[in-house]
């Protein structure tokens, strides 16, 4: 197995992003119409300025006694409707990216695939961005990178049974 299988042998590289002015409704809409969880958060120049996760935007709309509830499995649904509360809503349609994106996680597009898995762990992430010279370049999950590691162990036990 090659030992040194870099990350942009895996990476997407038509990565959906936004800007930090982007609303959280408008972010929701392009997490919901692309079925993604990550959105990188750019500049006009492709520089990656932070990033937005799935649970950051749900957060927002569900009620502030979740969030401090460990284990809810005995409740069944807290009496939770379809659809947030108005208040939600309308919070929604006035934040902005920039008002709950974090810091972003990211490595350069030559990083090894055991540093990417790595940083996964470190940070509780499931996807990692990619930059090169500060602009983003892809993206990968931890599925990309586990694909990645199997097929390359794949081929080589494949080339031991044939040898």
């Amino acid at each position: 197995m090659d030992n040194m299988l870099e990350i942009n042998c895996c990476m997407k590289r038509n990565v959906i992003v936004v800007r930090a002015e982007t609303t959280l409704r408008e972010a929701a809409a392009v997490i919901v119409d692309n079925r993604i969880g990550t959105l990188p958060v750019v500049d006009k120049e492709g520089k990656l300025d932070g990033v937005v996760h799935i649970r950051g935007i749900i957060q927002i709309f569900l009620p502030d006694f979740v969030s401090l509830l460990s284990n809810i499995d005995f409740v069944k649904d807290f009496g939770a409707k379809r659809l947030p509360a108005t208040g939600a809503l309308r919070k929604a349609e006035v934040m902005t990216v920039s008002d709950i994106m974090e810091k972003p996680v990211a490595v350069e597009e030559d990083t090894s695939l055991v540093r990417a898995l790595s940083l996964l762990e470190s940070h509780n992430l499931t996807d990692i961005l990619v930059v090169k010279e500060g602009k983003l370049v892809g993206l990968a999950s931890r599925a990309d990178i586990g694909r990645a590691f199997l097929s390359d162990w794949v081929s080589s036990q494949h080339g031991k049974q044939e040898g």
